[in-house]
């Protein structure tokens, strides 16, 4: 699988677990949830995704902590999330878009 593949089932998996603690409320994860979430956040960390890794990580520090916290942590990771979703759509439609590079053209 390439790197954008599996970028793109990593994105769908952390869909599929800020929905369900939308739906069902961060107080509600339990130990099978937080491990999702710590998994997709090191996995987004191992991809580049920095960014995406940092808010997935201070929603898992503030769900595991009880925080009230939690719930605006959740939106801003549900955030970075669409937005990144998004800029990787644009670049595989880029590059899909893009004409090859023609080898034998003048410079």
């Amino acid at each position: 699988m390439d790197e954008i593949a599996e970028l793109r089932d990593a994105l769908d998996r952390l869909h599929a677990a800020m929905d369900d603690l939308v739906v069902r409320g961060v107080r509600s994860a339990g130990a099978t949830e937080i491990a999702k979430l710590a998994a997709l956040r090191d996995e987004f960390r191992t991809a580049g995704a920095e960014h995406l890794a940092e808010k997935v990580g201070t929603l898992l520090d503030a769900v595991k902590d009880g925080d009230r916290a939690a719930a605006p942590a959740l939106m801003r990771a549900v955030t970075t999330f669409r937005l990144f979703d998004r800029m990787l759509t644009l670049e595989v439609a880029k590059a899909h878009l893009t004409p090859p590079e023609d080898p034998d053209a003048e410079e």
